[in-house]
């Protein structure tokens, strides 16, 4: 057996949870800053994230990005396009010299328009090491990212949506919802098969999480995926007492 997992975790409300089970994963621009030695980047990227961590150490993960998720399988994953991030050491020459190498190409109108968009996809799928993270309100400092074991899933370049925007774009509710509607078509799939955990915040709700798959896939799932799902679903309380 491996050291990774063959499970991704996405965590997220119950809300959100039910939303991604009736409607698959929505695409939503994300905030990213890699530092640099003299000038960060700060952009907005499309994407749907996902951690690359075993079910028994998901207690610290829960606590900063919901209680609420699911567990689709590493060949979904792969046959899906996602890919690790990679994790930059913000005072490293290796980070310095590629955010000044992707800056130089991406803007270039001498190179083809495919070899500058080839260029720049790197930093979509780029990320500090280490650094602050804001969550509901309250900064945690040298927060280290990596321990996150991250995979993205970023949708190719479209002509119907950026690549990625400035922070300047983004940095308001209104804006934030502007941007995010070029994104309402686009969809991050999943069938029932490729479903391994289901996860709620307490044993209580897990009766509400069947009738709700029952609603909402009742006509697109078979009534033996559907009965196997309801097997998939843990609670958080019994993760943190039992794994």
């Amino acid at each position: 057996m491996g050291l990774s997992p063959s499970t991704l975790f996405h965590f997220t409300s119950k809300d959100g949870l039910k939303g991604i089970l009736a409607n698959n994963f929505k695409i939503k621009y994300c905030l990213e800053k890699l530092n640099h030695k003299t000038k960060p980047v700060e952009i907005a990227i499309p994407m749907v994230s996902f951690c690359d961590i075993r079910i028994s150490e998901i207690t610290e993960h829960i606590e900063k990005y919901g209680q609420y998720g699911i567990g689709l399988s590493k060949e979904w994953a792969v046959e899906k396009g996602l890919n690790p991030v990679i994790y930059l050491n913000s005072s490293s020459d290796f980070a310095t010299n590629l955010i000044d190498s992707l800056r130089i190409t991406s803007q270039d109108l001498n190179l083809p328009r495919s070899e500058r968009v080839n260029n720049a996809d790197v930093i979509r799928y780029s990320k500090v090491y280490e650094g602050p993270l804001i969550r509901k309100g309250k900064t945690i400092e040298k927060y280290r990212f990596s321990d996150e074991r991250e995979w993205r899933y970023v949708p190719p370049f479209n002509d119907a949506f950026l690549a990625w925007i400035g922070k300047n774009q983004y940095d308001t509710p209104s804006k934030k919802r502007t941007i995010n509607a070029r994104l309402i078509d686009e969809r991050l799939y999943f069938n029932a098969n490729q479903i391994l955990y289901i996860i709620v915040k307490e044993e209580s709700e897990i009766e509400e999480i069947i009738a709700h798959i029952r609603h909402v896939k009742g006509k697109t799932y078979t009534m033996h995926e559907i009965d196997r799902l309801t097997t998939r679903i843990l609670s958080c309380e019994r993760i943190i007492n039992d794994f």
